[in-house]
């Protein structure tokens, strides 16, 4: 019971996540898991209606370009999600969603991801 009260609260709230992940990241693996199966999911809504606000997407994006180093394998095509949407979207992304994954992009590519 412990561990999923735990579980719930961290995936509501990412940077404290975030810092978990950073300092012991094979004890959050599922916690990473379950927000990268978050962000696809929200990817494929996203796709429906890219001209709309999406903050909560946003979040979501730079929450995993932060931790991706600490999972090389699984996060492997998120810089070619990120990359796919910027070029299919990019004319009617929300400014502020379009700055983020721009920023996501280039943590990433700093980080060597």
């Amino acid at each position: 019971m412990g561990r999923k009260n735990r579980s719930a609260n961290l995936l509501s709230n990412l940077p404290q996540l975030q810092n978990l992940i950073k300092r012991d990241p094979q004890s959050y693996q599922e916690e990473f898991s379950q927000q990268l199966h978050h962000f696809e999911a929200s990817l494929a809504i996203f796709e429906l209606k890219p001209d709309e606000e999406a903050s909560e997407f946003g979040e979501v994006i730079s929450f995993l370009a932060q931790v991706a180093k600490c999972y090389p394998k699984q996060s492997a095509n998120f810089p070619t999600q990120l990359i796919e949407l910027v070029q299919k979207h990019y004319p009617v992304l929300d400014a502020d969603l379009r700055r983020t994954i721009v920023q996501a992009l280039i943590l990433l590519r700093s980080r060597g991801v």
